[in-house]
């Protein structure tokens, strides 16, 4: 018998709603769309293959909360922006490509760019060194 895992050689964590959940996948070509992403300060990212349409940031943060994962709660206030000089920074992929773009309750029309871009770019060196396939975005600029 054919074990996928293995074949695709990328660590299946476990499933969210029914959603495959992946830890750094090596592909995501074979994905929904506007997957969403969570990566951690280590440098670890974690994908919930939802196609974008029914897992928020906050509910895919509290599963890998509960399976193990500890990452702080992802809430849409200051805590995000808290989590985010902390490194972990949520994620949503571009339509079917191998980008991402900052997840979509990372505004910064309410908070200011200026002191949290600098977090996330270290961060990022991290979570770029796990993953090299992939490209981060934000406001159409390479990050």
């Amino acid at each position: 018998m054919i074990n996928l895992k293995n074949l695709l050689k990328e660590e299946l964590i476990g499933e969210l709603r029914g959603f495959e959940v992946y830890k750094n996948p090596k592909s995501i070509k074979r994905m929904g769309m506007d997957l969403r992403g969570i990566s951690f300060p280590n440098g670890d990212l974690f994908v919930v293959d939802d196609g974008g349409r029914n897992v928020i940031h906050k509910h895919f943060g509290e599963w890998l909360n509960r399976n193990g994962y500890k990452m702080p709660t992802a809430e849409v206030t200051s805590e995000l922006m808290r989590d985010m000089k902390q490194g972990y920074i949520t994620w949503q992929r571009i339509a079917t490509t191998d980008e991402f773009r900052l997840g979509e309750s990372v505004n910064f029309e309410y908070y200011s760019e200026e002191e949290y871009m600098p977090y996330i770019k270290k961060y990022l060196r991290k979570v770029k060194s796990k993953n090299p396939k992939y490209k981060f975005y934000y406001r159409n600029k390479k990050i």
